[in-house]
């Protein structure tokens, strides 16, 4: 049954990715979010509600956008390094993500494609 839910979750993603590609459509993003916000920021923001849901097991309409904030990050690591892995030291445009589940907030990191959580 999780396997289920892995590959629906999954194949949601792949849909809300396509439609970021093509122009997307704007009833897919999140209300909360606000109006300016560039389309490549909504499929960020996508893809870390599907990585928090996954990891948490909440559902990913009960996960809500506190805030999103542009940041210059100092490496393509997003602030946010992976043990063994020297990342390019290259100021890397990208957004600071928080969201709320459950009560608990939750920030990522994230730029082009990728979203990293904050431990």
């Amino acid at each position: 049954m999780k396997n289920t839910r892995i590959w629906q979750i999954l194949g949601v993603l792949v849909i809300v990715l396509a439609l970021a590609a093509c122009g997307g459509n704007k009833e897919i993003g999140d209300e909360n979010l606000p109006p300016e916000l560039p389309e490549d920021a909504e499929s960020l923001v996508m893809l870390a509600k599907f990585d928090l849901t996954l990891k948490t097991g909440v559902d990913i309409e009960e996960i809500t956008t506190q805030s999103i904030t542009e940041n210059n990050f100092e490496d393509a690591s997003l602030g946010i390094p992976e043990p063994g892995v020297d990342d390019e030291a290259v100021v890397t445009p990208g957004y600071i993500i928080i969201l709320e589940a459950d009560g608990e907030t939750y920030q990522y990191h994230a730029s082009g494609a990728k979203v990293v959580q904050k431990p």
